[in-house]
């Protein structure tokens, strides 16, 4: 039977960076190595939404991929349009939203089911049920709704444990051409499955979605996937985004080993990662700099101890010196990660936060708004509270967009949103200084300029901008 996977970001802007989708790249590996025809289509730079059509000819199942709250409605629009291009077909969704609202996900998108989880094993059952013709509640982590109107979710299956059993995603369909000509920086990667703390801006979704805690992949398993990619796009130094929410969960020994495998292969890596600060010590921040790290993006989210503990984060401003400290003595970009307008938030919260800045002299900083994004406790103590004011427009649930926007989701009892954004102007300004009177951002701008001078305009711009208060 042939299944087609649709990766439908069509006509949307990746306010955080364009990226290859890892998960449905996973999936068609999974299949492949079952024996199913499988196809990929990815809607990211049509015009029209027929320009695939040729490709859904005589499949029988078409799995399209809902990664996010706020892309709902893109897929929405793509799969009424493969209704009506391939009406027999079976028509599955899947990805991180529908683990969490599977009904809500089958009822707006018209879509027979929804595998929720991590569904390498359970697309791979769903794909042989339907050539059958079989029973659906065989199939573990699907949703759908049976003949008498009512909703199941069948029997979830137990997370895959050794993640190095998992086939690498299949690269080799991905037009990374057009993805780096349209402004995609690195390839993707991940090391981890899950995340073990209990952020409110994240949980429960996370736990929905990958089970609950953490599992890892060995570091051979990992420099094994990367010499494959060298070799596919005949690369010797590539630029990696270990997409983790928390890469430095794995011990300085597990870095060791990956830097020595590299070294080993003979491949030169420039990697960044996402990181929590109290996750590092100086030791494995100058391993994971002799592994190639450039970069480490910390969540700092808030100077006040105060909004920390709100959020549950679990983390202190002292220990966000202290990893930033260590960022700079080994040579490594710290970025600084920040979130403001918090309903609780007060102007003394927010000036600690920009205090603490000072403390960190961050490489960079980001600053986004705190949004309320259904299927998480804040999302639920927002509503609770009566502080969430726009739950309709789709739009509104990507952080990203919001901070270039410069627009929230959630009322302010404290301070006005004109404030907030006033604050996080101030913030980019001294980010604007910090980037012209560092010796070693200007260094590391030049040698940019020099190599790919278009990324490095758009760096200039954001410094530009940031001085003069337009916001990122």
């Amino acid at each position: 039977m042939k299944t087609v996977l649709v990766y439908p970001r069509y006509n949307w802007i990746e306010y955080n960076g364009l990226a290859e989708p890892l998960g449905v790249l996973h999936l068609v590996s999974a299949l492949r190595l079952a024996g199913q025809d499988v196809v990929y289509a990815d809607y990211s730079f049509c015009r029209n939404l027929d320009e695939l059509d040729d490709l859904f000819v005589n499949a029988g199942m078409i799995s399209i991929a809902v990664s996010a709250a706020a892309k709902l409605e893109r897929a929405r629009i793509v799969t009424d349009h493969l209704r009506k291009i391939n009406p027999d077909a079976f028509f599955v969704a899947g990805g991180a939203y529908p683990s969490i609202f599977s009904e809500k996900t089958i009822e707006e998108m018209n879509v027979d089911c929804a595998l929720v989880g991590e569904a390498e094993e359970s697309i791979v059952e769903l794909a042989a049920i339907i050539e059958k013709s079989g029973n659906f509640r065989e199939v573990r982590n699907l949703a759908y709704q049976d003949k008498d109107g009512e909703y199941v979710i069948n029997q979830r299956r137990p997370v895959v444990t050794d993640l190095d059993s998992i086939p690498f995603p299949a690269r080799d369909v991905v037009d990374y051409d057009s993805y780096f000509k349209e402004g995609m920086a690195e390839y993707g990667m991940v090391t981890t499955r899950g995340c073990p703390f209990k952020c409110i801006y994240c949980k429960p979704s996370t736990d929905l979605i990958f089970g609950g805690g953490i599992r890892y992949r060995s570091a051979e398993n990992v420099v094994k996937e990367i010499v494959e990619l060298a070799a596919f796009r005949n690369e010797k130094c590539l630029r990696i985004f270990f997409k983790d929410d928390t890469i430095t969960m794995h011990p300085a020994s597990w870095f060791e080993d990956f830097r020595d495998g590299l070294r080993k292969a003979d491949i030169s890596l420039e990697w960044h990662c996402n990181s929590r600060v109290d996750t590092v010590t100086s030791d494995k921040v100058r391993i994971m700099g002799e592994s190639g790290c450039h970069c480490i993006s910390f969540g700092v989210e808030s100077g006040s101890q105060r909004i920390l503990d709100f959020y549950q984060k679990g983390t202190t401003p002292d220990q966000a010196v202290e990893a930033f400290k260590w960022c700079h003595k080994f040579g490594i970009e710290a970025t600084a990660n920040l979130m403001i307008g918090l309903p609780l938030e007060t102007e003394d919260d927010i000036q600690a936060t920009y205090d603490l800045l000072k403390k960190l002299k961050p490489d960079d900083i980001i600053v986004y708004f705190s949004t309320a994004i259904p299927g998480r406790y804040i999302h639920d103590w927002a509503v609770e509270n009566d502080y969430l004011t726009c739950d309709t427009n789709p739009e509104l649930l990507d952080p990203a967009r919001n901070r270039a926007h410069e627009v929230m989701n959630m009322r302010l009892p404290n301070l006005s949103v004109d404030d907030v954004i006033s604050w996080k102007h101030k913030m980019e300004r001294y980010r604007s200084w910090r980037k012209v009177t560092s010796f070693s951002n200007i260094q590391r701008w030049v040698e940019e300029l020099l190599d790919d001078p278009a990324p490095a305009s758009k760096k200039a711009g954001r410094v530009l901008r940031g001085f003069l208060g337009q916001g990122d």
